[in-house]
């Protein structure tokens, strides 16, 4: 895969520079190690040219990391699971953390063992267990294992029931520091501080980490028994509680490792941890789901028995109150069922359900409610039903109106009325009643009644209340059925009895957006396959801990990021030099993930030919990692500590991330690299790759085309090496950026006299177009007149016109089929957006960013037109749930290929999007944000739609003497897909004369000036710049001052700009030509496909480099 780079900072051994090629067969650089070796080899031959630096470090751990495996099993009997692999790597690493697992995986071991294996090496430590018989247990153990390895490790415990004379023992023992492992209790920790925080220990393994939160002062004296001074902790709480951004100098001290949190931590206190320890208390939180949802349309209990009589045992049937689950177990224990009723004694209920005394236990659905939340049992719940959809129900009367269903109609009206706009800024900081009463004054009940109507048009309102589903409940109450067993998730069954197609669909649209699960009617049920897997799921085996894999998934984006730890459940974050990495649990083990922030790597700016060498005759770009100035936010890629715009020592390293992510490496078994699917994400992953191969060679590409969890799973199912091909596409376009780009932004910076002037092929090319456009415009000046007619129509026509009638000559009429625009590709969403909403190109740009990483649209960097089958799909599926099946007419635009025309990824239009908004169920979504989604949903939505049949009209009118032609549509005989873009119908014209109502004269240009959106629809008609470059072309013209925008958004160019490029055009011109262009973006195709050899290029644009640089 190497492609011939050099990067800086990549060595493994000395942090020099590298080649790509050496780091991915995991040497150092040549001036460590001159000759190439095998790995096994690579040791000894540092160690014998006295080179060995760095390197050392990793040999030792993974000697290390073989040791302590080997301890292990001496002392245990079994080799360490999946889950204690990592957390065993992370000790020898000297990170703290939170052991976050499944019941049963062995972290008490864990402690024991790592507690035992400091011992050995002459370190000290401490093991706070919950009770005194955990205290007592845990010494025994211990003294076990110490006999399995024949060792020598003084043991010390104190419990209340000790002798005086052992109490005096253990507490000079204690005072001295005279023992490796001391063992005690959280409340022996609370009472004997003073004693401890003198003390300092190298571990400290904390087994119920709950008792421990309870009291701010357990916190400060785990941390000082770490070798944390008093004052560190103070000057972490100053920061914490002043918010600063700032690093704490804390010096070295021990490793803590807690078990997981029952519930998240509260107050300050406990973020201390992450400030001086980088990680957070963790919860066991377990996002992923393997359940099957059926929908039973009946409200007969006899249909409820034969389903119990079908599942037999194993089963949680729930109901909205007490009265409901009461008259519903009579019926069921009528039949002959044992019901276990959690109203009447719910430790009895839980206990005889547990231990299989009765087969049902019965409750009420409610989100704190103990069967709803405290249920765990993965065994015994196999199957969860609900006796109807758990509901919130919202008065829609105005007077009674709750805050969340006066903001909802605000919003939807302050579409069209700027007078709610001001009330909708303070709905969330008045009062209820002050709200309610104000409300009356800008809206009146028709316009109230009317606006809840029609945003509530598909919900259920009962007896003036709106129903609304609770779905964090059923999530939270289904879910009971699917828990981790041992590394692996249960199979469950949720069944929902429910009668009304509107609460039901509203459940299911929301269910899709949280865990995209799907539901089957319980007649298409296949209950032998269900209820096999139901119980094999349940059968638990022995290795299972141990095939737990860890694996690291690295994104560019925080927000992906964010959005993918959502599907899994986020249990812990630690926090390391530059990054963020969130730790997940999932039924295929242990799962990490982090974001770069960006490319982490650029071309250096000295050295060679602008930052790429010649050797041999060949190429080799040399790259430097990215550095920001966080106080001017300059970019640079030069080797500097400040600056070198203003001097400031705030600065931002890439080296940062790459550090910690190679840090992170040795942790996990997999690494899987998630960047964007385009050329700039598989450069981003390679710069990544070949920095991490040398410490996990096990690091592979995925392709998220949809940020959303069929889009992880596709991925996942077609792991692959990097892509050489399109790196070194990439290579070369930034090569030639960098090369022409900067020889003519040289020669312009000269020649103007001013450092802040840039040139480019393709941005020099398009500001030709927009200087010579407004000379075109200036000359295209005519006279037209615009003629209102008596039947509405409007008609423009050219030269001045005094006529008062307008004669009818001949109609021609006919019945039409109209076919549907194709999806958004980039440049038509760009454009259409740009236009439609007044928008710059580049906050186009960052809104359908937003959309892609928050999970509603598809890769939006794309000039395919492509509709999936499973886009299809969810056109239909959308169809058939607004009763309008017979519209769909699926189409897949194009030919198969790696992108889709962006395009939403589930069946949820503008308004389902606002009212998750509202529900908070999304969060960071800003008016642009929907607009634009609309645009995209409804196109979407019109290509999947059949052709739209309308009567036209060919007529021709006759206009002082002139003829004028016209053609429109004056009928709808058949719907299709104007229901979402709508076709603008006129009055059918008669064959006479029509009288002119209205006269306007006036001058206009016949060439019309580009716009942002124009501009765009030029540069893709003209083959010019890509998807992923057209904002940023605009978007660096506007930056450099060489064109505005005018009062009407058009864009004009600047004395700068015409005076720009009329330098270039003069001297330079055979180089930024729109052919000479269109070649480059043909040649990147080419390099891409692997039909073209990129050094061959490369050679190409040097020698029209020094043809540039030989221009006087």
């Amino acid at each position: 895969m190497a492609v011939g780079l050099r990067y800086h900072h990549s060595c493994v051994n000395c942090f020099g520079l590298n080649t790509d090629e050496r780091n991915e067969k995991g040497l150092p650089c040549e001036v460590c190690l001159s000759e190439e070796v095998e790995p096994g080899e690579v040791l000894q031959r540092l160690e014998k040219n006295g080179k060995l630096m760095f390197y050392r470090y990793i040999k030792d751990f993974e000697k290390n990391f073989s040791d302590f495996s080997d301890f292990f099993k001496r002392v245990t009997g079994f080799p360490p699971t999946g889950f204690q692999r990592i957390w065993m790597k992370r000790v020898l690493l000297s990170k703290s953390f939170t052991a976050i697992a499944p019941t049963g995986v062995g972290k008490t071991t864990f402690g024991m063992v790592t507690s035992l294996w400091f011992s050995f090496h002459a370190k000290r430590s401490a093991m706070i267990l919950p009770t005194l018989t955990l205290v007592l247990q845990i010494r025994e153990r211990l003294e076990g294992m110490v006999k399995r390895i024949d060792g020598d490790v003084d043991i010390i415990h104190y419990h209340a029931g000790m002798k005086e004379k052992e109490k005096k023992e253990f507490f000079e023992k204690l005072e001295r520091g005279d023992f490796h492992i001391a063992i005690f209790s959280t409340q022996f920790l609370s009472k004997n501080r003073e004693i401890l925080s003198k003390l300092k220990f190298d571990f400290v393994f904390v087994d119920d980490v709950d008792a421990v939160l309870k009291s701010s002062k357990n916190i400060d004296t785990i941390l000082m028994m770490l070798g944390i001074e008093k004052e560190a902790i103070e000057k972490a709480l100053m920061k914490l509680r002043k918010k600063r951004e700032e690093e704490l100098e804390i010096g070295e001290h021990g490793i803590l490792v807690v078990s997981s949190a029952t519930a998240r931590p509260k107050g300050i206190r406990p973020l201390l941890f992450r400030e001086l320890l980088g990680f957070d208390v963790g919860t066991l939180v377990v996002g992923v789901r393997n359940i099957t949802n059926l929908r039973v349309k009946s409200e007969d209990t006899d249909d409820l028995l034969d389903l119990l009589e079908k599942l037999k045992d194993g089963i949680v049937l729930l109901a909205r109150d007490e009265k409901t689950i009461k008259w519903l177990s009579e019926i069921v224990e009528g039949a002959g069922f044992p019901v276990g009723k959690s109203w009447e004694n719910l430790e009895k209920a839980l206990e005889d359900f547990s231990e299989g005394k009765v087969s049902i236990i019965a409750g009420v659905y409610s989100y704190y409610g103990k069967l709803v939340r405290g249920l765990d049992l993965p065994k015994r719940v196999k199957f969860v039903i609900f006796w109807g959809t758990p509901v919130f129900e919202y008065f829609i009367d105005m007077e009674k109106a709750p805050r969340f269903v006066i903001r909802r109609v605000l919003f939807e009206v302050s579409k069209k009325n700027t007078r709610v706009k001001k009330l909708l800024q303070i709905v969330d900081r008045s009062d209820i009643e002050t709200l309610r009463n104000r409300l009356k004054v800008v809206l009146t009940e028709d316009e109230w009644e009317e606006t809840i109507k029609r945003i509530f048009a598909r919900y259920r309102i009962k007896e003036r209340k709106l129903l609304l589903p609770d779905v964090l409940t059923y999530i939270q109450a289904s879910g009971r059925s699917s828990r981790l067993l041992g590394s692996k998730l249960t199979k469950g069954v949720s069944i929902l009895f429910e009668t009304d197609e509107a609460v039901f669909e509203s459940l299911r649209e929301r269910l899709d957006w949280l865990t995209e699960e799907e539901w089957i009617d319980l007649e298409d049920a296949d209950w032998e396959t269900l209820l096999k897997e139901v119980e094999e799921s349940r059968k638990e085996e022995k290795k299972e801990f141990m095939d737990v894999k860890s694996t690291l998934l690295i994104v560019e984006s925080p927000t992906k990021a964010e959005t993918i730890s959502r599907f899994f459940g986020r249990s812990s974050t630690r926090r390391y030099k530059g990054i963020l990495v969130h730790e997940s649990i999932t039924g295929d083990g242990i799962f990490l993930l982090t974001a770069t922030r960006g490319h982490v790597y650029d071309l250096v700016t000295e050295g060679g030919i602008y930052g790429v060498e010649v050797e041999n005759g060949k190429f080799v770009p040399v790259y430097e990692t990215i550095r920001r100035c966080r106080k001017c936010g300059y970019q640079f890629s030069q080797d500097l500590d400040t600056c070198p715009k203003c001097g400031s020592k705030d600065i931002d390293n890439k080296l940062d991330v790459l550090k910690s992510l190679r840090e992170i490496a040795l942790e996990v078994d997999e690494i899987l690299v998630a960047t964007d699917p385009d050329v700039e994400g598989e450069k981003i992953s390679w710069d990544v790759t070949q920095y991490l191969i040398p410490v996990n060679n096990n690091t592979r590409r995925i392709e998220m085309h949809e940020i959303t969890r069929y889009g992880f799973r596709e991925g996942i199912a077609s792991k692959r090496d990097v892509d050489s091909n399109l790196v070194k596409s990439q290579i070369v376009r930034r090569v030639q950026d960098r090369w022409i780009g900067f020889e003519l932004s040289k020669k312009i910076q000269k020649a103007f006299n001013s450092l802040n002037l840039s040139a480019g092929r393709v941005q020099s090319t398009v500001l030709g177009w927009i200087v010579k456009r407004e000379e075109e415009y200036k000359k295209s000046e005519k006279t037209f007149t615009k003629l209102t007619l008596e039947n509405g129509y409007q008609l423009e026509v050219e030269e001045s016109k005094k006529s008062e009638i307008v004669k009818v000559l001949n109609i021609e009429e006919g019945i039409e089929k109209i076919s549907p625009p194709p999806p958004f590709t980039t440049d038509t969403i760009l454009s259409e957006a740009s236009k439609k909403f007044r928008l710059g190109v580049n906050e186009v740009m960052k809104i359908l960013q937003d959309l892609f990483e928050k999970g509603f649209i598809t890769y939006h960097r794309t000039d395919s037109t492509r509709i999936s089958t499973a886009g299809q799909m969810i056109a239909k599926s959308y169809l058939e749930s607004r009763g309008k099946r017979e519209i769909f007419k699926g189409r897949n635009w194009g030919e198969e290929g790696a992108h889709e025309a962006i395009r939403p990824v589930r069946a949820l239009d503008v308004t389902d999007i606002e009212n998750l908004v509202e529900e908070k169920l999304a969060e960071g979504i800003s008016k642009n944000h929907l607009n634009v989604y609309s645009l995209i949903f409804n196109r979407f939505m019109a290509s999947q739609s059949k052709e739209v049949v309308v009567k036209k009209q060919k007529v021709s009118l006759e206009v002082d003497g002139d003829i004028v032609e016209i053609e429109i549509v004056s009928e709808i005989v058949g719907d299709g897909w104007n229901l979402f873009l709508p076709i603008k119908v006129f009055k059918a014209f008669e064959k006479k004369n029509y009288r002119v109502v209205e006269r306007k004269i006036y001058k206009k240009h016949t060439i019309p000036l580009y716009t942002q959106a124009t501009i765009i629809e030029e540069m893709k008609r003209k083959g010019i710049g890509r998807p992923s470059t057209y904002s940023k072309i605009v978007e660096t013209l506007f930056a450099r001052g060489y064109i505005v925008e005018d009062s009407y958004r058009r864009i004009r160019p600047t004395q700068l700009g015409k005076r720009v490029s009329l330098f270039l055009k003069k001297r330079y011109n055979r180089f930024v030509t729109e052919e000479t262009t269109r070649k480059l973006e043909k040649l990147m195709d080419e390099i891409e496909n692997g039909e073209k050899d990129h050094q061959e290029a490369l050679k190409g644009f040097f020698e029209e480099l020094k043809n540039i640089m030989e221009e006087v």
